[in-house]
């Protein structure tokens, strides 16, 4: 899993973007070998003036050939990482659970299929008689 972060501001600190890639890390390395790419974006929505301004997107390329995106908002980087994490946490297990049962419902439709067209050519066999 390679991890990109993203932030508006300039911070010359690495303390900050180890800790934020050890805390992506640890929610999500539980998915292991199904992420490729997780591409974490941090902006300040207002600026100075506090509050809850702090946005966070997360985005994650599976290696199903699918995407998940989610959005967070918190008062600090932190949460807001910590909650679009969480989200995206569970956005990415129903991706996986949803990719897992699709063989399935395939076999389920070429199964019954091919019985719709065994009946199809006994019954125009019957008729040519």
């Amino acid at each position: 899993m390679k991890i990109d972060i993203t932030m508006q501001q300039n911070f010359s600190d690495n303390a900050m973007y180890s800790q934020l890639a050890r805390q992506v890390r640890l929610a999500l390395s539980r998915f292991g070998t199904y992420l490729q790419i997780v591409k974490v974006r941090i902006t300040d929505i207002n600026g100075p003036k506090g509050g809850v301004d702090k946005r966070c997107i997360v985005s994650v390329k599976l290696a199903s050939s699918g995407e998940v995106v989610v959005q967070g908002e918190g008062e600090n980087i932190f949460s807001a990482l910590n909650y679009s994490l969480s989200r995206a946490g569970r956005s990415i297990n129903r991706s996986l659970e949803r990719r897992r049962d699709i063989p399935i419902r395939m076999n389920r439709r070429r199964t019954t299929s091919e019985k719709e067209s065994h009946l199809l050519e006994d019954t125009h066999d019957n008729f040519s008689q």
